[in-house]
C-alpha cells in the first residue's frame, strides 16, 4: 500500500449523496471501520464495536486497499456495499476470466457442449458427465489449443476447477430445458375438458399399494386356524369417471400382479347395481348418502364410450377387449407408451390414495426405498396392526368420502353432484335391468371338436384346458358335425354348456370327478398343468393337495397373498371383499349362494360321487399327527 494512502483524506473524494439511499448506511459504517482502523485501532476492536467479525474487517481492508501491485486499489468504491469490482483489477480466476477464456480458446466451448450432447441424446459414446470428467476435458482442450502455461488458468492452484464446475451445472440445465421445449407435450386429449358429459370417458388403471397388512380377522377353514401373517403389498384397480371425477368402482387383487380376471371384476362392479357395503371395523362410518353411482337407485349405471387404458398385457386380454367393445359398444384407448399424464384424473386420485390412507399407515413402505415415512426394520419383523378386513373397509369408506368432497373446478360441487346433474340434464344411453343382468364379462365361447363318436364302448367328449369333458349332450351331435360350442365361466371351468353351432342347447358338460371339489379359474388350472403337473399325477384331487401345499408353505409375505387368493377362488368369492367370503369351502355337493359369489355352480354330476376319497385327509402331519378318522 502507497504511504500517502494511509489518510483517508488523501483519498479520491467520493459524494455520500451518489450513492442509493438504502446502501447509504452500510458504506458510511464501511467507512467508520477503515478509518480507525487506518489510525492504528486493533481489528478486535472496531469489529466488537461494529458488530462485526474481525474477517469481516480484513476482507473490507483488502477489498478497499488490496490489489495487484500495477493496478491502483479500488479505496471508496470498494467500500460501497454490493460493488461489482472489475474483474481485471485481480488476479484471481473470476468468472470474467473464465468466460473470455471460452471466448478465445478455440473449440473449447464446442468441444465442452459436444460432451453434454452426446449424453443427452444417449449415445453409445457417451460419457456420464461430472465436475471430474468435465474438468479433465477441459485440460485436454487447452493442451489440444497449444494455450500458453502462464497464463490463465494455469497461473491458478485448481486450475479454474470452481469455474468449470458452475459452467457444467449451468450448461446442463440450459440444454435439458431447450430439449424439453422443442419436445410437443401430449398430456390431454385433443377435445376440450368442457365438452365432457357424463360416462364419455372413463380411465382405469392399477397402483400396487404403499402398505402392507396382515391375515388378521380373516376366518379361513383350513383346517388349524392360521396365526396371523404379513401379507405382501396388493394392486389396487380404479375406475373413474373423466367428466365428474366420481369413482365408479375399485377391485383391491391380492397379488402384486393382477389378471385379466381381475380387470373384468373391476368391469362387472362398475356396471351392475351393488347394495352399500357394511363396516365391521369399529370406527369407521360412511358419509350420508350412497357413496358410489352403482350404490344409488337414482343415478344411472355407466355405458361408456370410451375407456382409457394404459398399455399393461392384461388390458390387451381378448376377453376384456370383447366385453368393452362387444358388450359396452365402448373404445378402448390405450394412449401413448410413457405418458400417465394422459390419464390425469387417476393418477391424481392415487395420489389422494397415499396421503390419506396408505403413507399413513406404520405399515407403509412409502414411495421410495430412501422415503423416510418408510417401515423400521423393528417392525418388518412383526406383525402389521392394520388387517387385511380393516383395510378394505378403509379403503371404502376413504374412497367414497372422496365422491362427497368439493372440488373446485366442479364449482365447489361434489363428484357425485357432478353425475346427479349431468345426469338430470343431459341424455344418456340407458339399458334396462335385464339387459344388464345379462352382461358377464367373464363369459367365454369356444368351439371344440368333439372326439370318440364313432366307438360304442366310449363315451364322446371335448377336450378344454387339459382335461376331458363329458356329457349325454355330446350323443346328440349329428355325424356331420365335428365341432361343437361351449360356454364357459373364467372364475370357474368345472362345467361347460354345450350347444351345436346352429345355436341348438345340448345341455351341461363335466370334467372329471377328481377335479370338481372346488371352483377353480381358467389360470389356476393352467398353473397347475404347467408347473405341478407331479402333483397333478400323484393325487386323487389335485386342487385340495394343492391348495394344502400352498397352505404348508408359508415362508414369505408373497406366499401367503397367493394362498389367500387360491383360498379366494376355491369358495367362490372371487373379486369379493374377504366380508363376503363363504365361510366354508365350496364342493360339488353343495351349492354356494349366487347372492354373496360370483359364479354359479351348476348341479353336480348325476350319478357320480365327488372324486373325493371317503376317508378324511390331513393336510400335514404337523397339523394333526396321528389322527385318525
Amino acid at each position: 500500500m502507497q504511504p500517502r494512502l494511509a489518510e483517508m483524506a488523501a483519498w479520491p473524494s467520493l459524494d455520500p449523496a451518489l450513492i442509493p439511499k438504502q446502501r447509504r448506511g452500510a458504506y458510511l459504517r464501511n467507512t467508520r471501520i477503515v478509518s480507525k482502523v487506518l489510525k492504528g485501532e486493533r481489528l478486535a476492536t472496531v469489529a466488537k464495536a461494529e458488530g462485526l467479525s474481525a474477517g469481516r474487517v480484513t476482507q473490507l481492508l483488502n477489498r478497499c486497499l488490496g490489489g495487484p501491485a500495477e493496478a491502483p486499489p479500488a479505496l471508496w468504491q470498494g467500500l460501497v456495499p454490493h460493488q461489482v469490482l472489475p474483474t481485471d483489477a485481480w488476479e484471481a480466476s473470476g468468472r470474467g476470466r473464465f468466460a473470455q477464456l471460452l471466448q478465445q480458446v478455440p473449440g473449447l466451448r464446442a468441444g465442452l457442449d459436444e460432451m453434454l450432447l452426446a449424453r443427452l441424446k444417449d449415445k453409445p459414446w457417451a460419457e456420464v458427465p461430472s465436475p471430474a470428467t468435465y474438468h479433465a476435458l477441459f485440460k485436454n482442450l487447452l493442451a489440444q489449443a497449444n494455450w500458453p502455461l502462464d497464463t490463465y488458468p494455469y497461473t491458478t492452484a485448481s486450475l479454474a476447477y470452481e469455474s468449470v464446475r458452475r459452467d457444467l451445472k449451468t450448461r446442463w440445465v440450459f440444454f435439458c430445458q431447450a430439449r424439453k421445449s422443442r419436445r410437443k407435450a401430449f398430456k390431454t386429449k385433443p377435445t376440450v375438458s368442457s365438452d365432457r358429459r357424463l360416462y364419455d370417458r372413463i380411465e382405469i388403471d392399477e397402483q400396487i399399494v404403499d402398505c402392507e397388512q396382515s391375515t388378521a380377522g380373516i376366518e379361513l377353514n383350513v383346517g388349524e386356524g392360521l396365526p396371523p401373517l404379513r401379507l405382501s403389498r396388493l394392486t389396487l384397480l380404479t375406475a373413474i369417471d373423466a367428466a365428474t371425477d366420481c369413482i365408479l368402482g375399485f377391485q383391491l387383487a391380492l397379488t402384486r400382479h393382477p389378471q385379466q380376471d381381475d380387470l373384468l371384476a373391476l368391469l362387472q362392479q362398475c356396471v351392475t347395481r351393488w347394495p352399500p357395503r357394511e363396516l365391521a371395523t369399529e370406527g369407521l362410518e360412511l358419509p350420508v348418502g350412497a357413496g358410489f353411482p352403482n350404490t344409488m337407485e337414482g343415478l344411472p349405471l355407466p355405458l361408456p364410450r370410451e375407456i382409457a387404458l394404459d398399455n399393461a398385457w392384461m388390458h390387451h386380454a381378448q376377453s376384456v377387449e370383447l366385453f368393452a367393445t362387444q358388450e359396452l359398444g365402448a373404445t378402448l384407448s390405450f394412449g401413448r407408451p410413457r405418458s400417465p399424464t394422459v390419464r390425469r384424473i387417476i393418477e391424481t386420485t392415487f395420489a389422494r390414495l397415499n396421503h390419506r390412507l396408505s403413507h399413513r399407515l406404520a405399515s407403509t413402505t412409502g414411495s421410495s426405498v430412501t422415503d423416510p415415512k418408510r417401515e423400521s426394520p423393528k417392525n418388518r419383523k412383526q406383525v402389521p396392526m392394520m388387517s387385511l378386513p380393516s383395510f378394505e373397509d378403509a379403503l371404502y369408506v376413504m374412497l367414497a368420502e372422496t365422491n362427497h368432497r368439493p372440488r373446485p373446478h366442479l364449482a365447489a360441487a361434489t363428484p357425485l353432484d357432478a353425475v346427479r346433474y349431468q345426469a338430470g340434464n343431459s341424455y344418456l344411453v340407458s339399458v334396462d335391468d335385464h339387459q344388464r343382468s345379462l352382461w358377464n364379462p367373464f363369459r367365454g365361447l369356444k368351439e371344440v371338436v368333439v372326439h370318440d363318436r364313432a366307438d360304442p364302448k366310449r363315451k364322446p367328449y371335448v377336450n378344454f384346458e387339459y382335461l376331458r369333458y363329458k356329457g349325454a349332450g355330446l350323443l346328440a351331435v349329428p355325424a356331420s358335425e365335428s365341432k361343437v360350442l361351449v360356454a364357459f365361466d373364467r372364475r370357474d371351468v368345472r362345467y361347460l354348456e354345450v350347444s351345436r353351432l346352429n345355436g341348438q342347447v345340448l345341455g351341461t358338460l363335466y370334467c372329471p370327478g377328481s377335479w370338481l371339489s372346488h371352483p377353480h379359474s381358467i389360470a389356476t388350472r393352467r398353473h397347475l398343468w404347467q408347473k405341478c403337473r407331479q402333483l397333478i399325477r400323484a393325487s386323487l384331487d389335485p386342487l385340495t393337495d394343492y391348495l394344502h401345499q400352498q397352505r404348508n408353505q408359508l415362508n414369505h409375505p408373497t406366499e401367503v397373498a397367493q394362498f389367500l387368493r387360491t383360498y379366494q377362488e376355491f369358495v367362490g368369492g372371487f373379486g369379493l371383499p374377504t366380508s363376503l367370503w363363504p365361510r366354508t369351502l365350496s364342493g360339488p355337493e353343495g351349492r354356494i349362494d349366487s347372492k354373496t359369489t360370483a359364479p354359479t355352480t351348476p348341479v353336480p354330476k348325476p350319478g357320480k360321487t365327488s372324486g373325493q376319497p371317503t376317508r378324511r385327509r390331513y393336510w400335514s402331519l404337523q397339523l394333526n399327527p396321528g389322527g385318525q378318522s
